[in-house]
């Protein structure tokens, strides 16, 4: 086995890891929003995106994850304030 290739895997792990982790994450968050800050609807379009994102590809899961809790999650946080 070639050592460039054992590192190559490594690194494909940890991406993978690390955008399950952020997608854990939204999920987590948008399922514990009460329903008079974020619609079922809404709720799950942004689980089901997430998670068949990560599905497909664990990139896209983990930027549609990142672009709600950059975006909506900070907007829903500020309300609350």
């Amino acid at each position: 086995m070639n050592t460039a290739t054992v590192g190559t895997n490594v690194a494909t792990l940890f991406i993978y890891g690390a955008s399950l982790i952020v997608v854990v994450w939204c999920i987590v968050d948008v399922t514990r929003r009460p329903s008079d800050e974020l619609s079922i609807g809404k709720k799950a379009a942004w689980v089901l995106a997430s998670l068949v994102g990560w599905l497909i590809l664990g990139i896209v899961g983990a930027a549609i994850a990142v672009f709600y809790l950059v975006g909506p999650r900070r907007k829903l946080n500020a309300q609350r304030w």
